[in-house]
């Protein structure tokens, strides 16, 4: 039986060495841990706005009132809410000296507020009346002071963002008075950070819920369950995307709107609001 040669040795190993090295490319562990600390974070907030608002009988006017009632239900290790160093909506750049919260696992976040009160969205509701929303902007800094504590790659913001862009670790939530936390920016149609499905009518009332769309984007969910019908009832109808400037980190190309799934219950448009309703998936 013939031995392996030291030079067939060094083919092998070199070939290993390729292997392996493309695994560790295609793999991309940190897309995992992106997408792991954005679910968290969100459904943190989520917690946090609703258990603090069932105490409360209005919205916080103020960015400091805001930001102590998020307190109530997060773990943070550090405190800067009464500093008055609050961002504005269309932010570029995320100083530490403006950081508000540092939770405890190191995730930094900054609040954006209008002048140190709320933002009010305006759309119009499938009725015709106007929808009202008040709301706050949080950015979080997913992965702490790791880089590359960036909320865009180019200076012309994520108008080009595609499923091949970089991710990147700044994101943002609107946070609304209805206690709904609305992801804003690439999140929205980049499956690497969450995904969602839209939640259809049961077919039996004793149901606490119908059946749900396959996973896809929050984006794609979103017109899965409501189509062009918008309502303060359901605030992820809402088009808060449009209060952010075209050049904000957090404007991005949308895909063209879809349709109200109809053949699951849905309703799009008429003065009907949509008995659908979307879900961000867990992430385990």
């Amino acid at each position: 039986m013939k031995g392996i040669t030291i030079a067939e040795m060094m083919i092998t190993l070199g070939i290993i060495g390729i292997i392996a090295m493309l695994a560790l490319i295609t793999i991309k562990p940190y897309d995992k841990t992106y997408k792991w600390l954005y679910v968290r974070i969100y459904h943190t907030l989520e917690t946090a706005v609703y258990n603090s608002m069932m105490a409360r009988d209005k919205f916080p006017e103020s960015t400091t009132a805001f930001c102590t009632m998020l307190t109530e239900y997060m773990n943070v290790s550090e405190n800067y809410c009464t500093t008055g160093n609050d961002l504005s909506i269309n932010a570029t750049e995320f100083p530490e000296a403006d950081i508000k919260l540092v939770a405890s696992n190191g995730m930094r976040l900054w609040i954006a507020s209008n002048g140190g009160t709320y933002y009010t969205h305006t759309n119009t509701q499938v009725d015709g009346a106007p929808a009202n929303m008040k709301y706050y902007v949080v950015f979080a800094d997913l992965n702490g002071s790791k880089g590359p504590n960036k909320a865009q790659w180019t200076d012309e913001g994520n108008l080009g963002w595609t499923s091949d862009s970089k991710m990147v670790d700044i994101v943002a939530f609107v946070v609304t008075e209805a206690s709904v936390v609305i992801p804003i920016g690439p999140p929205e149609i980049d499956t690497r950070y969450m995904l969602a499905s839209a939640i259809y009518p049961p077919d039996d009332e004793n149901k606490p819920e119908g059946t749900r769309s396959k996973p896809m984007s929050y984006y794609e969910a979103k017109y899965d369950a409501f189509g062009s019908s918008k309502s303060l009832a359901e605030p992820m109808s809402l088009d808060f995307y449009k209060d952010f400037a075209t050049n904000s980190p957090f404007a991005i190309t949308y895909p063209e709107p879809g349709s109200a799934n109809v053949a699951e219950g849905c309703t799009d448009g008429g003065n009907l609001v949509s008995p659908c309703y979307v879900k961000i998936e867990e992430y385990n």
